[in-house]
């Protein structure tokens, strides 16, 4: 039986942040980079090539390009949020984090450089410590989770909750929790110019739908119009065997060909390291966990490209 606590150290991140203002922060990239202008000269993206016929092939690309961001995408990267976590299962004991996300802080993106940032975070349960931190950082943040009994208004200073979530339309659910449009949302609280810096999503499995929807919506979207950086916990439990969800997969894929013609990259991946590594996908060497973090910059400065097109041209016309 595995049991959950929190070490409760969720009070020690938000500190350091809170001390740190955002040129003074300490920003972890790879070598020395450019920083002359808004877009690096060493930056490269992965991209991921057209969907393959074949199934196995197509899954392999797939998983490939989600676990193997190309590290010159972003040159510098925070942490936002996390709580340690104990895990015991029998004699066995681990620590962990959860519940942070990576954000980019390249000259591109205003993140670090707007006094007027804008976060949207989806699906919260009791780990507030990424809205903190970006409270801290000095980010206006928009809190949802139907799931929770808190009221809705503000939390904090910059902090305001509303007991709603996130899906592809406008409804109440079974749960009888209501769901909106990520394109509601923006229009209800006025933010339809204004730059989303960063959009977080936790939700469950629901990220698919929202994925789809705001893809299927090209440049009338959010994503396209807004939004700046996505982070997302991507939840494929319901999804395997892998093998036996093929139409899942194709569906999924041509989802991200959609982002990249966008412009959204991939800079960061990571496992959900509070479950085992028990999902197989065809032709990769090691097993990997069914909740995974990644995280999407939107970029134009996307100039070099590497990893899974460097012998297959072509590019996706799902926006055309």
């Amino acid at each position: 039986m595995l049991r959950w606590a929190s070490v409760g150290l969720v009070g020690v991140g938000f500190l350091c942040l809170v001390l740190l203002d955002k040129e003074t922060v300490e920003l972890h990239g790879e070598g020395e980079v450019d920083r002359s202008g808004p877009c690096r000269t060493d930056m490269e993206v992965n991209l991921l090539p057209p969907m393959s016929a074949d199934d196995d092939t197509m899954l392999k690309d797939l998983f490939t390009y989600l676990t193997r961001p190309n590290s010159r995408t972003c040159g510098r990267v925070l942490k936002f949020g996390g709580m340690a976590m104990r895990l015991e299962d029998g004699e066995r004991l681990e620590i962990f984090e959860d519940g942070h996300k990576y954000a980019c802080l390249d000259p591109e993106f205003s993140l670090r450089s707007t006094d007027q940032c804008l976060v949207y975070s989806f699906g919260i349960s009791d780990d507030w410590s990424f809205d903190w931190d970006m409270e801290a950082f000095g980010c206006s943040v928009y809190a949802f989770d139907p799931s929770i009994k808190t009221m809705s208004g503000h939390q904090n200073g910059s902090i305001f909750f509303l007991r709603y979530g996130i899906g592809q339309y406008d409804y109440k659910d079974d749960h009888d929790f209501r769901l909106r449009t990520l394109d509601t949302f923006v229009k209800r609280l006025k933010h339809t110019q204004r730059t989303i810096h960063y959009l977080k999503m936790d939700t469950e499995g629901a990220e698919w739908e929202v994925l789809r929807q705001q893809t299927g919506r090209g440049r009338d979207s959010v994503l396209w119009k807004n939004v700046q950086q996505m982070g997302l916990e991507l939840h494929f439990s319901d999804h395997r065997p892998v093998r036996r969800h093929v139409p899942f997969y194709r569906q999924t894929y041509e989802t991200f060909l959609r982002l990249q013609e966008m412009g959204f990259y991939l800079f960061s991946y990571e496992p959900n390291f509070s479950l085992k590594p028990d999902m197989p996908v065809p032709g990769l060497r090691e097993n990997l966990t069914d909740a995974m973090e990644v995280v999407w910059v939107k970029t134009k400065c996307a100039g070099g490209a590497g990893g899974l097109d460097d012998d297959r041209g072509g590019e996706s016309t799902a926006l055309r």
